[in-house]
């Protein structure tokens, strides 16, 4: 009996600790909060018009992209850019063997050397032969002189038969030699027209094989950054195989899908809201440079290219969100500075009867020109904390 007794009161005592402890820590969780922050910004929720938009992500891309080819078959024997590396426009970049060309153009000026020496040994025979031709000429019409004396004598009858047929017969000699001189001639003339034939050739491939050798020397064609190489020092290089891809760093845009629905509100030369967070938190103006003019089959969407301001920080493949203004709509609206994030949630200090600050979860809608559209969680006419949220917890006295 004794020992049920104290098992009783045992139990008495540990419920009373029990109790009591359930009692201190009541009025703790009750106990309204301690802290006081002055001279807070406050502002009264009201319903205002705010900018209403249609929002599309897209990709940051390259305004200009230039792959660099070789218009030549040959061995790589110098590479000195990398990817990531700014170039110039005239920098070399690539140099390729060119000892095939070397040897072309080697062999088209010994076929000129040779061609221009063949030359003068015609310029030689030519004036030969137009001296043969002038004897032959001179031979000519002295047979024909004579030839017509010996006939006038013969129809005199002061010549004989024989004379005359001699004198006639050294006329057709005289004019045999006369036109092989000539023939000679017109020989000699074709000849050099060959010779110079060739020598056209020869330097119409000199000239082929210096622009020949240019191409084992690949420059830059524009200043940029080269994003992508697609070959190494030591690799075959052939005709219209690409080497390295550069894009033009100066100028970038933001390249996004459009709905089919929402075509009619793109224009060229519009001005549209862009934000890219790599590069700023806050949001720029871009302009509509293209608007391409069929529509993706699979996606049913258009695409909008938007030039966006130069930044050292763009980059190719950069995420970024377009904006673009729909119409004016009337909403309840609180100055973005009054948002405080926690985590996934997001939430205004509304200002209380007391003067305290308490925390209350709103949804937020669109953002235009510094204020935010709250779908739930206020009412027009109260009163929000719009500076110093930092300091604030939930209960500080405010006013």
């Amino acid at each position: 009996m004794k020992k049920m007794t104290a098992l009783i009161m045992a139990l008495a005592a540990v419920a009373l600790v029990a109790s009591g402890c359930g009692r201190s820590d009541e009025p703790s969780k009750q106990a309204g909060p301690t802290g006081e922050v002055r001279h807070v910004s406050i502002a009264k929720i009201t319903r205002s018009s705010i900018e209403d938009y249609y929002e599309s992500t897209g990709t940051v891309r390259a305004k200009t992209e230039t792959q660099v080819s070789a218009n030549m078959m040959g061995r790589i024997v110098s590479f000195p850019v990398s990817e990531g590396d700014t170039v110039s426009k005239g920098q070399l970049l690539v140099e390729i063997d060119d000892r095939e060309s070397q040897a072309q153009f080697q062999k088209a000026q010994a076929a000129m050397r040779e061609a221009q020496a063949g030359l003068v040994e015609i310029d030689r025979s030519v004036e030969a032969a137009t001296a043969a031709v002038q004897t032959a000429e001179a031979n000519r019409n002295l047979a024909q002189i004579t030839f017509d004396r010996y006939k006038e004598l013969f129809e005199r009858r002061s010549a004989t038969a024989q004379e005359f047929d001699e004198a006639q017969s050294r006329l057709k000699m005289a004019r045999s030699e006369l036109d092989r001189a000539k023939a000679g001639v017109q020989v000699i003339i074709s000849k050099k027209r060959q010779l110079n034939a060739r020598i056209d050739q020869a330097k119409a491939e000199i000239a082929s094989t210096r622009v020949f050798q240019g191409y084992s020397r690949i420059a830059s064609p524009v200043s940029g950054v080269v994003v992508k190489k697609f070959a190494e020092a030591g690799a075959t290089a052939g005709p219209g195989a690409p080497l390295l891809s550069i894009e033009d760093n100066s100028q970038y845009r933001l390249e996004v899908g459009i709905d089919e629905s929402r075509g009619k509100l793109v224009r060229i030369g519009n001005r549209v809201s862009v934000r890219i967070d790599a590069v700023s938190e806050g949001e720029f103006l871009g302009s509509v440079a293209e608007v391409m003019p069929t529509a993706d089959a699979a996606s049913r969407t258009y695409t909008v290219k938007i030039d966006i301001p130069a930044n050292p920080i763009l980059k190719s493949g950069l995420f970024g969100v377009a904006k673009f203004p729909v119409a004016q709509k009337d909403a309840i609206t609180v100055p973005v500075s009054a948002i405080v994030e926690r985590g996934q949630l997001s939430g205004v200090y509304i200002v209380a009867a007391d003067g305290t600050a308490q925390f209350r979860i709103v949804t937020i809608g669109k953002t235009s020109e510094g204020k935010a559209e709250v779908l739930s969680g206020v009412a027009e006419g109260d009163e929000v904390v719009t500076s110093d949220t930092g300091a604030i917890n939930d209960g500080t006295r405010v006013r």
